[in-house]
């Protein structure tokens, strides 16, 4: 046999020559040496490597594109290639399906956003769709279709037969449903004309634009038979419009209230501003109701702080510090003057650390100022005064200082016992030599509030209650001094016998105290306020001595 080119390879191996010489020897020893030198076989492997890599490297890669090129070419030619009985049942397949089933064509918008979808049905009745599985026969006797040998891929539209009229209603009724031209949301301020304009506020929030072709349903709906897949869904394009924002029409239209505010340490207050436009709740429900493509009309107004700056003195003056109601007897000129002392301090500020003087808060009595005469004590008489009475203001506002246990600064008390307050808490006023002053020891201002009416003199003390405890207030007469009948000659006819010529007052000597009461109406001690002294004054009797009547003259018998 003749041998091939590898089969020189299957020798049996001659064995190695033995040296013999020894040059020969001394050869072989140097040749084993060189053999085995360090590093000789390691570099021909790397070599080997440097080259071997590379190769499987590119044979990989080639592999996995042909296995991709493969699964590609698979998957086109899936569909084709049927042998003719299987198109056929594919075809009958298709036929019932076709026949029997609703066509439900569904359009999507492309955004979540942008809507709702919307359904569109076509029955077989309808559509009238037909599979004609005669001529799908005949053709394929006749090798119509034939891709391969004993293989058929027959087109599903050149069998199947259906009402185009319907076809296109369906379409046309699909795009006019769905589709819709796009609205800009808007916004802005109009007014209604006239003297007394109205400003009104409209919102339109726009419409959404959708927009599908009909061209694009039709060849949806005709693929969908083609495939026997009758439930096709189709996106549409949309638009929206850019949302009306609550907050940014606010800053746009609207000017915001300004709260009044009060310094915490001058207790000043500063005013509130009038805002304009729509309240800011009324503005966020009113977005929350507006419908698609329909304008809404707000009207505007003046907007009202949250915090007033009658809020904020009602809440530094909500509690009642102190009060008094002194009675009056009603003569008019005393009255009068009664009244025009109230209205002087009513509604005077007393701030903390302020010292309040009634002669200052009141000024001099004078005619000028509409004062009148009136009964008042001048040393030790009751004699008409401009501005007489006045006192028992200044006593109201002494008897409310003391129950607010606010420090007084000066009282005098009256020459004589006063009976429209409680023994011993009168103050006596008279201008340039007498007044009444008390400073605000609480850390809060005061106001004043004192009027006349109903047979009484009112003075209030409102603040703020900085006190967790309350007074009781109480006196104790130490001496009384009753005054004594006296009588006194008339003879100018001024009085009659017997009439009054000076009022009595009876003395005394009256200390006042003031106890301190806890919340839980305990006591916590008891304080001495004031001793006062008031004067006797005795009793003044007119007599009118009687005329005794000449002696008539006797005749002289």
């Amino acid at each position: 046999m003749k041998q091939g080119k590898f089969e020189a390879a299957r020798k049996k191996p001659k064995p190695p020559k033995v040296p013999e010489t020894p040059a020969e020897q001394k050869a072989a020893s140097e040749a084993e040496v060189t053999a085995a030198a360090p590093g000789a076989e390691p570099r021909r492997r790397r070599d080997w490597l440097l080259i071997a890599v590379p190769i499987i490297v590119v044979l990989a890669v080639a592999a996995i594109v042909l296995l991709c090129l493969r699964q590609n070419q698979a998957e086109r030619s899936a569909p084709v290639g049927m042998t003719k009985e299987e198109t056929l049942e594919h075809f009958r397949q298709l036929a019932e399906t076709l026949e029997q089933s609703d066509m439900v064509l569904t359009l999507k918008p492309d955004d979540p956003a942008g809507g709702e979808p919307y359904v569109f049905t076509l029955t077989p009745t309808q559509s009238m769709v037909r599979v004609d599985l005669a001529g799908l026969e005949a053709d394929l006797e006749e090798g119509v279709g034939k891709v391969a040998r004993g293989r058929y891929d027959a087109d599903p539209a050149a069998y199947i037969s259906l009402d185009r009229a319907a076809l296109h209603s369906l379409v046309k009724q699909a795009a006019e449903a769905c589709n819709q031209p796009f609205l800009e949301s808007f916004s802005g301020v109009v007014g209604t004309g006239g003297q007394q304009e109205q400003k009104m506020l409209v919102l339109n929030p726009g419409q959404r634009g959708r927009a599908i072709s009909e061209e694009a349903i039709y060849f949806s709906l005709l693929s969908a038979y083609c495939r026997g897949s009758l439930a096709p869904r189709l996106n549409y394009q949309t638009r929206l419009p850019k949302a009306l924002d609550a907050e940014e029409l606010w800053l746009r239209y609207c000017t915001a209230p300004t709260d009044a505010v009060m310094n915490s340490k001058t207790f000043e207050i500063t005013p509130e501003v009038l805002g304009y436009g729509v309240p800011r709740q009324q503005l966020t429900e009113a977005l929350a109701r507006l419908e698609e493509g329909k304008a809404l009309v707000l009207p505007m107004g003046e907007l009202l702080p949250e915090v007033t700056a009658q809020a904020l003195e009602e809440a530094l003056y909500a509690d009642v510090l102190g009060e008094a109601h002194t009675p009056h007897s009603w003569v008019d000129d005393r009255t009068h003057n009664l009244m025009l002392a109230c209205e002087a301090i009513n509604g005077k500020v007393v701030m903390p650390g302020e010292i309040f003087s009634f002669n200052e808060a009141v000024g001099e009595r004078t005619a000028a100022k509409g004062y009148r005469e009136a009964t008042a004590y001048v040393s030790g008489a009751s004699v008409p005064e401009i501005g007489g009475g006045v006192c028992q203001v200044a006593s109201s506002i002494y008897y409310a200082v003391l129950q607010a246990d606010l420090y007084t600064v000066e009282r005098h008390a009256h020459t004589y016992l006063v009976t429209y307050v409680p023994k011993g808490m009168d103050a006596a006023i008279y201008w340039g030599a007498l007044d009444y002053k008390f400073e605000n020891s609480s850390p809060y201002p005061i106001k004043i509030e004192a009027d006349v009416s109903d047979g009484e003199v009112h003075v209030i003390l409102r603040g703020t209650e900085w006190k967790d405890y309350t007074v009781k207030l109480s006196w104790k007469q130490l001496e009384e001094v009753p005054y004594e009948t006296k009588t006194r000659v008339v003879t100018d006819g001024s009085y009659k016998d017997g009439d009054v010529i000076v009022s009595p007052y009876t003395g005394y000597t009256i200390t006042t105290y003031k106890t301190l009461i806890d919340r839980d109406d305990n006591p916590i001690e008891t304080v001495k306020i004031k001793t006062s002294v008031y004067s006797k004054r005795d009793r003044v009797v007119a007599v009118v001595p009687k005329n005794e009547p000449e002696p008539q003259p006797t005749e002289t018998p």
